[in-house]
C-alpha cells in the first residue's frame, strides 16, 4: 500500500452510491485545532466542521419557600420553654426580616445554619395558650428573593398542674389557705396543709347562743412577694412549700373540702372568684385566659382584698342558713329547703349566677306550671337551686321545690356575702 501524504485526510462521502475522495487543508499548514468551528458539515464549503458546546445562561433564581415550622399543630402540647425552628429551601440573607409570634412572647431569633431560623423564649409560654408563628412575606434569601407570601403554624402549650394553680390562687388571696415556698419565712414541708385541730362544732342555731367554735389553725396572710415581677419568669412547676389556713377558725364542712394537689370545689370556687375579679367569664375552668391573667396578677402582686365568704345550709330541723366570713359566722337565719318530692341536693357548689330580682318558673310535682315574678336577692348555686327571698307562713322546715328560701330581709342580708364563686354547702 502506498504511503499516505502527511497532513492529508481521507474523507469518504457516500451519497447516491458515489464515493468521493476529498483532500482537506491543502497546503495552508493549518491544523484542525486552528479551524473555526461550526455545528455540522457545510454542504457548500466541503470542509469538515468540528462541533463546539455552547454554555447556556442560567435560568431565573429559584424561589425561596418554607420547608417546615416546628412545633406545629401536629406536635401536641409543647413545653413551657419550647424552642421554635423554621427551615427554608434556600440560604437566608443575614439581614432578612424575622418571624414573629402571636400573641407576642419575649425571646430572640437566631440564624442556626444558612437555611434555618430558631427562636428561644426568654421565659415561659402561658399554660394552655395557643401560639401562632408568622413568617413574613418579606423574608429574603441570600440572592434577594423574597418569600412572597407569609407562612404560619400554630401550636398549643401544655397545661400546668392543679397544685401550681392552687399555690398561685393561695398567694393571691382567693383560697382560704395561704402558700409559702420553702426557703422563705415560715415555710416547712412539701406542698402540704397544716392539719387543723379536730372539732365537732356546728354553726350557731338561729336565735340561740349556739357554739361558734371552729377548727383551730395557724393563720397566715396571702402574699405573692415570693414571685418574680415578670409574668413569663414565674415558675410553672409546683414549688416545695406549705399551705396554711388563713384564718384562726375554719368550719369543719369547709375544711373537709380542701386538699392540696387535687381538683376540688374549693379550687373551682376560687377560680370563679378570680375570673369575676378580672372581667373573665366565671366558669371555674383554668384555661389560657385564666392562666395568663393569673400570672400577670402574681407578677404585679395584685393580692385580693376581698373577704372569703362561705354559706352553710342545714337540712336538720329547724333548717337555717349561716354565713361565715374570714373566720367567724356573721349571720344566721331560718330557712326552707326542698320538700321530699323535690329536695335540695346535699353537697357543696359555687354560686354561678346572681340577680337582685328575677322571675322563677318551672313545673310543680303535680305537673302544673308555675311562674313567680319579682323573686328577690337570688344566688344560684346548683342547677335551679338558689338562695333567695320568698314569702311563706313560716320558716325552718321543707317547703320549696329545691331552693333555699328566706324572708325578704334575711335574703337581702345574705346576698352581699354570695359573690360569684362563693361556696354553698347543703348538709
Amino acid at each position: 500500500m502506498p504511503a499516505l501524504m502527511v497532513g492529508a485526510a481521507l474523507v469518504v462521502a457516500v451519497g447516491g452510491g458515489l464515493a468521493a475522495v476529498l483532500a482537506a487543508h491543502g497546503s495552508s499548514g493549518r491544523t484542525p485545532a486552528t479551524l473555526e468551528s461550526t455545528h455540522g458539515t457545510s454542504g457548500t464549503s466541503g470542509t469538515h466542521q468540528h462541533a463546539h458546546h455552547h454554555h447556556h445562561p442560567l435560568g431565573p433564581p429559584k424561589p425561596i419557600s418554607v420547608l417546615s415550622i416546628s412545633p406545629d399543630r401536629a406536635s401536641g402540647a409543647v413545653g413551657f420553654q419550647a424552642a421554635i425552628t423554621v427551615k427554608f429551601s434556600q440560604p437566608l440573607a443575614s439581614d432578612t426580616p424575622l418571624p414573629s409570634l402571636s400573641p407576642a412572647v419575649s425571646g430572640s431569633w437566631v440564624h442556626s445554619g444558612r437555611r434555618t431560623l430558631r427562636f428561644h423564649p426568654l421565659g415561659n409560654y402561658a399554660p394552655y395558650s395557643k401560639e401562632t408563628v408568622v413568617v413574613p412575606a418579606s423574608v429574603r434569601s441570600n440572592r434577594g428573593i423574597a418569600l412572597g407570601r407569609p407562612a404560619t403554624a400554630t401550636f398549643v402549650v401544655k397545661g400546668a398542674s392543679v397544685l401550681r394553680l392552687q399555690e398561685l390562687l393561695a398567694e393571691l388571696g382567693y383560697l382560704p389557705v395561704s402558700f409559702t415556698p420553702n426557703g422563705t419565712s415560715g415555710a416547712v414541708g412539701t406542698a402540704t396543709t397544716a392539719a387543723p385541730a379536730a372539732a365537732s362544732a356546728v354553726p350557731p342555731a338561729p336565735g340561740g347562743s349556739g357554739s361558734t367554735a371552729l377548727l383551730s389553725a395557724p393563720s397566715a396572710p396571702a402574699t405573692t412577694d415570693y414571685e418574680p415581677s415578670n409574668a413569663a419568669d414565674i415558675p410553672l412547676q409546683p414549688l416545695a412549700g406549705q399551705f396554711k389556713w388563713r384564718f384562726s377558725q375554719i368550719p369543719p364542712s369547709l375544711a373537709a373540702l380542701w386538699q392540696a394537689g387535687t381538683a376540688n370545689v374549693v379550687t373551682t370556687g376560687a377560680v370563679m372568684q378570680f375570673e369575676a375579679a378580672h372581667g373573665l367569664g366565671a366558669d371555674g375552668v383554668a384555661g389560657p385566659l385564666v392562666w395568663g391573667a393569673l400570672l400577670k396578677a402574681a407578677a404585679a402582686h395584685q393580692v385580693s382584698t376581698a373577704p372569703y365568704d362561705y354559706v352553710y345550709v342545714t337540712t336538720t330541723l329547724p333548717e337555717h342558713v349561716s354565713v361565715w366570713r374570714d373566720g367567724v359566722y356573721v349571720f344566721t337565719t331560718l330557712a326552707n329547703t326542698g320538700i321530699p318530692q323535690s329536695p335540695t341536693q346535699p353537697g357543696t357548689w359555687p354560686v354561678f349566677a346572681r340577680y337582685v330580682t328575677t322571675t322563677m318558673s318551672g313545673t310543680n310535682p303535680n305537673g302544673s306550671y308555675y311562674s313567680d315574678p319579682g323573686i328577690p336577692w337570688v344566688s344560684y348555686f346548683h342547677g335551679g337551686d338558689a338562695l333567695h327571698g320568698f314569702i311563706r307562713p313560716g320558716y325552718g322546715y321543707p317547703q320549696s321545690l329545691g331552693c333555699v328560701e328566706m324572708t325578704f330581709s334575711a335574703a337581702q342580708t345574705v346576698y352581699p356575702f354570695t359573690p360569684l364563686g362563693t361556696l354553698v354547702t347543703v348538709q
